[in-house]
């Protein structure tokens, strides 16, 4: 049995701030430590379960926050720039039959209010993204390209807000675990380790052990994707990327026949959004 587990940051057990988030700051090393230790929880319960592959793609922001000399000894880490990796957060999810998907630390959709840091992908140049009319964060999203390619995800950990959104795009037979209780943005009660971590490991486990129950996560066939941007220079940039459709001065539209295919020209077109040429080029 082989199992895929993406993890992002916003939703790790203790965090609450960017300083904890973010590469340079003055917490960012605690909550690379926080992150690694609850991934470590879900690779747990996964290996209880009979797990005999085990693949641990980090997923927030620059790709290469989580120690790999702490990691469990079952992990096979994804490590490495975004920029290298042309599915981010779902990165080799195609290099072999996987069971099922485990979701760690994620965050809620942006325009989410009473969340850790909601965002979709990223919030410097993401509005809302949608597929096919509704608006998806990365759990319904991510879900929905696994599922393209037959991997239905059992489980998400995140904040309340993140928990309750993850069970109305997917389900309520999936598993899932309430780190903490957002008071705002940067603010959060939260549950101490000692409770998150066994709880993170005995949902990854029922969650394995259960995932025939857990239907594929596909919102209508064919799928589209829009994307509303912050500003109009982000538009043009993502509009000119192979594989997109400029619609209107913030928004752009991804069509194709395979979802799979469709989130690598979203990446694509997301790069080209956050870059930022040259004053004099502007």
């Amino acid at each position: 049995m082989n199992v895929y587990v993406s993890v992002d940051m916003e939703g790790i057990t203790g965090i609450t701030h960017g300083d904890m988030m973010m590469s340079g700051q003055p917490e960012y090393n605690r909550g690379r430590k926080l992150m690694t230790e609850d991934a470590n929880a879900a690779v747990e319960g996964i290996q209880q379960a009979g797990a005999e592959y085990i693949l641990v793609n980090d997923s927030h922001g620059p790709m290469r926050n989580m120690f790999f000399e702490d990691m469990h000894e079952a992990a096979h880490l994804i490590t490495g720039s975004g920029d290298a990796k042309p599915h981010c957060q779902l990165e080799a999810a195609d290099s072999r039959e996987f069971d099922c998907a485990v979701f760690v630390g994620y965050h809620a959709m942006a325009r989410t209010w009473e969340a850790i840091h909601p965002h979709t992908i990223a919030g410097a140049v993401v509005s809302e993204l949608r597929i096919n009319g509704r608006p998806h964060g990365e759990t319904g999203l991510n879900a929905a390209v696994l599922a393209s390619l037959g991997i239905p995800t059992v489980m998400v950990t995140g904040d309340t807000t993140t928990v309750a959104e993850a069970e109305a795009f997917l389900g309520s037979k999936i598993k899932t675990v309430a780190v903490k209780e957002s008071r705002g943005r940067n603010a959060a009660i939260c549950r101490p380790p000692s409770a998150t971590r066994p709880e993170i490991t005995r949902a990854a486990k029922e969650a394995v052990e259960n995932r025939s129950n857990v239907e594929l996560y596909v919102p209508g066939r064919p799928q589209t994707i829009e994307v509303d941007f912050n500003n109009m220079q982000q538009a043009d940039r993502a509009g000119r990327t192979a594989g997109v459709e400029q619609t209107g001065p913030l928004s752009i539209n991804i069509e194709g026949t395979h979802f799979w295919n469709q989130y690598q020209v979203l990446w694509a077109a997301l790069r080209s959004a956050l870059y930022e040429p040259a004053v004099w080029l502007q």
